[in-house]
């Protein structure tokens, strides 16, 4: 008799895509349990089973959408490109999973307003941002070895990459009408690359 395929990975998938479906929908505070049961077409027990609790399921899938990206950054980080070509990529990259990501927009900003209240989604976020802050400092610092970025504190420089980036979301949110990604970060890439250039 053949060994029984183990289904963990895809049923937590499905429960996270289901959750992800209602909290969009209605939000984390009106979405219950028995609506993700209901859209994942799954039992209650299977459901709690993988998953104890709202909370839960909230930081698996900042966990989830955030790990997707940094895949993404490291695979550029470890190529043999120049540190301002690290730097394009990385954000042509940034470009391409945020116009994926557009649906989900609504639910990574209430992410961040539950993350000043509920602790596992503080440290799920801090997470992803400790993770980014960790392969954007060896790229800058790559930069400065090779006389392609001007000497600089790396640990503020990289801070300063992360707040542009969450700053042009963050407007994006506030003006749809107004920021394109695209545009607006080749904007961006061009004002960063100029103040990170070493002057000759």
């Amino acid at each position: 008799m053949a060994p029984r395929q183990d289904v963990s990975e895809e049923r937590k998938d499905q429960i996270l895509e289901a959750a992800t479906r209602v909290f969009t929908q209605r939000g984390f505070d009106e979405a219950r349990m028995d609506d993700i049961v209901a859209e994942a077409g799954l039992s209650k027990g299977a459901l709690y089973w993988y998953f104890e609790s709202k909370e839960a399921l909230i930081t698996a899938i900042v966990d989830r959408v955030f790990d997707w990206e940094s895949a993404h950054m490291r695979e550029i980080i470890a190529s043999d490109e120049t540190a301002p070509r690290k730097i394009e990529a990385l954000i042509e990259i940034t470009v391409q999973d945020l116009g994926k990501m557009k649906p989900l927009m609504p639910i990574l900003f209430e992410f961040w307003s539950l993350s000043l209240r509920k602790e596992s989604v503080n440290q799920a976020i801090k997470r992803y941002y400790q993770r980014f802050l960790d392969l954007i400092e060896p790229v800058i610092q790559q930069g400065i070895a090779a006389g392609d970025f001007r000497p600089m504190n790396v640990s503020q420089t990289a801070i300063t990459f992360g707040a542009v980036f969450e700053g042009t979301m963050l407007m994006w949110a506030y003006f749809p009408d107004r920021v394109e990604f695209e545009e607006q970060f080749k904007i961006t890439l061009d004002i960063l690359l100029q103040g990170l250039a070493a002057k000759g």
